[in-house]
Protein backbone atom coordinates (compact mmCIF):
# COMPACT_ATOMS: atom_id res chain seq x y z
CA UNK A 1 0.00 0.00 0.00
CA UNK A 2 0.98 3.44 -0.79
CA UNK A 3 2.44 5.22 2.67
CA UNK A 4 2.36 8.36 1.31
CA UNK A 5 5.71 8.72 -0.21
CA UNK A 6 7.29 12.54 -0.74
CA UNK A 7 8.16 13.33 -4.08
CA UNK A 8 10.45 16.04 -5.04
CA UNK A 9 8.94 19.26 -6.07
CA UNK A 10 10.70 19.00 -9.84
CA UNK A 11 7.95 15.92 -10.27
CA UNK A 12 5.13 17.51 -8.92
CA UNK A 13 3.69 18.06 -11.95
CA UNK A 14 4.22 14.66 -13.06
CA UNK A 15 2.42 13.18 -9.91
CA UNK A 16 -0.48 15.77 -10.13
CA UNK A 17 -1.38 14.61 -13.55
CA UNK A 18 -0.99 10.63 -12.23
CA UNK A 19 -3.58 11.83 -9.55
CA UNK A 20 -5.40 12.51 -12.70
CA UNK A 21 -4.89 10.20 -15.37
CA UNK A 22 -2.66 12.31 -17.11
CA UNK A 23 0.69 11.91 -18.55
CA UNK A 24 2.39 14.94 -18.19
CA UNK A 25 5.52 16.10 -19.71
CA UNK A 26 8.27 18.74 -19.75
CA UNK A 27 8.91 20.90 -23.21
CA UNK A 28 11.75 22.88 -23.57
CA UNK A 29 10.21 26.69 -23.64
CA UNK A 30 11.96 27.94 -26.35
CA UNK A 31 11.94 25.16 -28.87
CA UNK A 32 9.19 23.33 -27.53
CA UNK A 33 10.97 19.88 -27.31
CA UNK A 34 9.91 16.88 -24.67
CA UNK A 35 11.98 15.40 -21.82
CA UNK A 36 11.08 12.71 -19.77
CA UNK A 37 11.57 11.93 -16.47
CA UNK A 38 11.05 14.90 -15.00
CA UNK A 39 14.03 17.66 -14.29
CA UNK A 40 14.79 21.07 -13.08
CA UNK A 41 15.93 22.18 -16.12
CA UNK A 42 15.84 21.61 -20.15
CA UNK A 43 17.86 19.32 -21.39
CA UNK A 44 17.68 21.53 -24.90
CA UNK A 45 17.95 24.99 -24.01
CA UNK A 46 18.34 27.50 -21.06
CA UNK A 47 15.29 28.82 -21.39
CA UNK A 48 12.99 26.40 -18.84
CA UNK A 49 10.79 23.84 -18.99
CA UNK A 50 6.87 24.09 -19.15
CA UNK A 51 4.37 21.36 -18.37
CA UNK A 52 1.92 20.34 -20.73
CA UNK A 53 0.11 16.76 -20.72
CA UNK A 54 1.02 14.27 -23.42
CA UNK A 55 -1.36 12.45 -26.23
CA UNK A 56 -0.55 9.21 -24.40
CA UNK A 57 0.32 7.39 -27.88
CA UNK A 58 3.49 5.70 -28.83
CA UNK A 59 5.22 3.08 -29.99
CA UNK A 60 7.38 -0.25 -28.23
CA UNK A 61 10.76 0.79 -29.05
CA UNK A 62 12.18 -1.67 -27.07
CA UNK A 63 10.48 -5.18 -25.32
CA UNK A 64 11.03 -7.64 -22.66
CA UNK A 65 9.57 -9.99 -20.61
CA UNK A 66 10.29 -9.48 -16.68
CA UNK A 67 10.57 -12.39 -14.56
CA UNK A 68 11.45 -10.55 -11.43
CA UNK A 69 9.48 -7.20 -10.24
CA UNK A 70 8.86 -4.57 -7.20
CA UNK A 71 7.06 -5.97 -4.65
CA UNK A 72 3.48 -4.65 -5.86
CA UNK A 73 3.78 -6.56 -8.95
CA UNK A 74 5.14 -9.84 -7.52
CA UNK A 75 1.98 -11.56 -8.47
CA UNK A 76 1.81 -10.39 -11.88
CA UNK A 77 5.27 -11.90 -13.26
CA UNK A 78 5.99 -13.19 -16.19
CA UNK A 79 4.58 -9.69 -17.65
CA UNK A 80 5.23 -7.43 -20.59
CA UNK A 81 7.88 -4.47 -19.64
CA UNK A 82 8.59 -1.83 -22.70
CA UNK A 83 10.96 0.98 -23.39
CA UNK A 84 7.68 3.11 -25.21
CA UNK A 85 8.95 6.10 -27.45
CA UNK A 86 6.17 8.31 -27.30
CA UNK A 87 4.81 10.47 -29.78
CA UNK A 88 6.23 13.73 -28.60
CA UNK A 89 9.43 12.16 -28.20
CA UNK A 90 11.05 10.43 -24.98
CA UNK A 91 11.14 7.39 -23.87
CA UNK A 92 9.37 6.06 -20.95
CA UNK A 93 9.67 2.58 -19.40
CA UNK A 94 6.17 1.18 -18.86
CA UNK A 95 3.98 -2.35 -18.46
CA UNK A 96 2.52 -3.16 -21.33
CA UNK A 97 -0.90 -4.67 -20.30
CA UNK A 98 -1.00 -7.57 -23.10
CA UNK A 99 0.60 -10.48 -23.26
CA UNK A 100 4.55 -10.73 -24.34
CA UNK A 101 3.80 -13.20 -27.31
CA UNK A 102 1.58 -10.89 -29.03
CA UNK A 103 3.79 -7.54 -28.96
CA UNK A 104 6.16 -6.67 -31.19
CA UNK A 105 8.76 -3.48 -31.93
CA UNK A 106 7.49 -0.91 -33.58
CA UNK A 107 3.71 -1.79 -32.61
CA UNK A 108 1.82 0.89 -31.31
CA UNK A 109 0.66 2.09 -28.04
CA UNK A 110 -1.57 4.02 -25.97
CA UNK A 111 -1.58 5.03 -22.36
CA UNK A 112 -4.08 3.19 -19.98
CA UNK A 113 -4.20 3.38 -16.22
CA UNK A 114 -3.26 0.53 -14.20
CA UNK A 115 -5.19 -0.17 -10.99
CA UNK A 116 -3.64 -2.03 -7.99
CA UNK A 117 -5.15 -0.69 -5.15
CA UNK A 118 -2.49 1.98 -4.52
CA UNK A 119 -3.25 5.62 -3.92
CA UNK A 120 -1.77 6.10 -6.89
CA UNK A 121 -3.11 4.61 -9.80
CA UNK A 122 0.04 4.01 -12.76
CA UNK A 123 0.26 4.73 -15.96
CA UNK A 124 1.02 1.73 -18.56
CA UNK A 125 0.37 1.35 -22.37
CA UNK A 126 -1.91 -0.99 -24.25
CA UNK A 127 -1.72 -2.19 -27.69
CA UNK A 128 -4.04 0.78 -29.68
CA UNK A 129 -7.21 -0.17 -30.25
CA UNK A 130 -7.79 -2.52 -27.60
CA UNK A 131 -9.07 -2.39 -24.07
CA UNK A 132 -6.77 -3.51 -21.71
CA UNK A 133 -7.68 -6.20 -19.00
CA UNK A 134 -6.05 -5.42 -15.78
CA UNK A 135 -7.81 -7.61 -13.37
CA UNK A 136 -5.60 -10.75 -14.69
CA UNK A 137 -1.98 -11.36 -14.96
CA UNK A 138 -1.12 -10.20 -18.48
CA UNK A 139 1.75 -12.20 -18.54
CA UNK A 140 2.09 -15.67 -20.47
CA UNK A 141 2.91 -18.72 -19.27
CA UNK A 142 6.85 -18.57 -18.06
Amino acid sequence: MNTGAQHNDVADPFWAGVRERKLMLQFDAANGRAQFYPRPQSLYSDAGVQWREANGRGTIFALTKSRVSPPALAGRVPYALALVKLEEGPRMLARILAPHDQLVIGQPVEITWEEDGHALDFPAFQPSGIAADTSRDQGDSP
